[in-house]
């Protein structure tokens, strides 16, 4: 009967351990997701900004060069088309074509020279990073003035500045076919930045066309409907990535608390109760404890005896418990979830829990391989 009962109530403490493992996992990866979510917003939605993603319509529709007066009708609605195409596609040189106000707005750091002007919005002139202007002519002073020979655009460009290499700049957000979303930063020391009305680029691959507006997402959506009644046949997506911005930063600190204070209550109680449990084991084997050391067992061997049967009845169904949580991370997302899942998370998850599995079990070890093997197998034992 003693027996029953016990295995009962392993089976139920290797439940509760199964559990934990779960609920760790699944809170670990929705933390890292809120975080990472926010560090994303951040880092790739300019302040203030939204965005429309332009795109051809269907997969063989062709879109072509943007006409001025399309160009006009955005610069007249107050916002700034940019044409990044990709350098893995050209000769190695990420090209920028935009507009004036584009640099204003943005500000990209000068090494030397100036920004192009809105009397050059449809003249040859350029800006280029400082290690392709020395690439081209040995020094930044030497390259102002002269010109670069684009063979990809079939222009030459006059170069009027030079920025820092490594200028991060918001140029993607869907690619030509519009089925494809990017991130809005791109870090480089080969831009190439020119008037669009300049060059004009074409469906290309690697090419992203983008519509930057100061406001909301309602503002970009109007433009966007507005734009629909030009004779061009581009498709829109309005603030393509991410989908939603956190703007506070308290709602993401008070959730992730939140999330972390339930797993740990939910860890600190299953503590207690695995705790009691193993204590509880140790006095139930105290003549089997006893017997031992009286036939020569060492402390040592009835402590690693104890952890053993606490790894097996903690730990092991923790783990499970960890893969589980992990196999559901699909289902997870798909309920929209910012949930992180990966390799780290699962050995992360697993240290926490071999370090809870210890810290539970080795003060009942530690007291099991104390006991005076003469009080054992006696009648009144004593823990202390």
């Amino acid at each position: 009967m003693r027996a029953v009962k016990g295995m009962r109530g392993s089976r139920f403490f290797m439940f509760q351990a199964f559990v934990i493992g779960v609920v760790l996992v699944i809170v670990l990866g929705l933390t890292r997701g809120i975080i990472y979510e926010e560090e994303l917003a951040r880092a790739q939605y300019p302040p203030g900004i939204s965005v429309i993603g332009v795109a051809r319509q269907g997969m063989y529709g062709p879109l072509g060069p943007l006409p001025h007066e399309y160009i006009e009708a955005v610069t007249a609605a107050e916002g700034l088309i940019t044409e990044y195409w990709d350098g893995e596609w050209n000769e190695g040189r990420d090209y920028l074509g935009t507009s004036y106000r584009y640099l204003e707005v943005f500000q990209p750091a000068l090494r030397a020279g100036r920004y192009f002007t809105q009397k050059e919005q449809e003249q040859p002139v350029c800006l280029v990073s400082e290690g392709l202007a020395k690439e081209l002519y040995g020094t930044i002073a030497a390259s102002l003035g002269r010109t670069i020979s684009s063979v990809s655009l079939g222009i030459d460009l006059t170069i009027v500045g030079v920025l820092e290499d490594g200028v991060e700049l918001p140029v993607k957000t869907v690619d030509q076919n519009g089925s494809e979303q990017y991130q809005f930063r791109v870090a480089s020391d080969r831009f190439v930045i020119y008037p669009l009305n300049a060059c004009p680029l074409g469906d290309w691959g690697g090419v992203y066309r983008s519509i930057w507006l100061e406001g909301n997402v309602l503002d970009a959506s109007q433009l966007a409907a507005y734009l629909e009644e030009f004779d061009l046949p581009a498709s829109y997506t309005v603030n393509p990535l991410p989908a939603r911005h956190i703007g506070d930063q308290r709602e993401r600190n008070i959730l992730i608390i939140v999330l972390a204070g339930f797993a740990g209550l939910a860890t600190v109680v299953a503590a207690l109760g695995m705790f009691g449990m193993q204590m509880i084991q140790v006095l139930r084997r105290r003549q089997e404890i006893g017997l031992r050391m009286a036939v020569g067992a060492r402390p040592h061997q009835i402590l690693l005896e104890i952890l053993g049967n606490t790894m097996f009845t903690i730990l092991i169904p923790s783990g499970v418990g960890v893969a589980v949580g992990y196999a559901l991370h699909p289902l997870l997302r798909r309920l929209a979830f910012p949930m992180i899942f990966d390799w780290f998370l699962v050995v992360l998850t697993f240290g926490v829990l071999v370090a809870f599995t210890l810290l539970v079990g080795f003060f009942p070890a530690w007291k099991g391989a104390s006991l005076d093997p003469i009080e054992c197998l006696g009648r009144t034992p004593r823990l202390n």
